[in-house]
């Protein structure tokens, strides 16, 4: 299913999250899939906190890395992110407010 940019992506709370000195890992312990991340992989990662959409986190990661392309950052990070979620990695922040259902 395609990305949904508006709105908030959130981490799925099974997965597991280790940071090392260059990047970090994901572990999916329902499944036994590793999966490895750059540094710029870990700090998308730690954005998908449930309070930011895809744009949110483009605006971020384009303020974070001034020195890559914007092309490039809004491509790679649909990938990243459409890859992610079709794993089951990442999903979509519910809203409480019961007017937005």
């Amino acid at each position: 299913m395609p990305l949904v940019k508006n709105k908030p992506l959130l981490a799925n709370p099974d997965i597991v999250f280790r940071e090392e000195e260059d990047g970090a890992f994901l572990f999916d312990p329902n499944t036994g899939e590793l999966k490895c991340l750059n540094p710029m992989g870990s700090v998308i990662w730690l954005l998908c906190d449930g309070s930011l959409s895809f744009e949110k986190i483009e605006q971020e990661i384009k303020k974070r890395y001034p020195q890559t392309l914007p092309e490039t950052i809004q491509h790679e990070l649909l990938d990243f992110l459409q890859d992610l979620s079709d794993k089951g990695y990442l999903g979509y922040q519910l809203s409480e407010d019961p007017a937005s259902l």
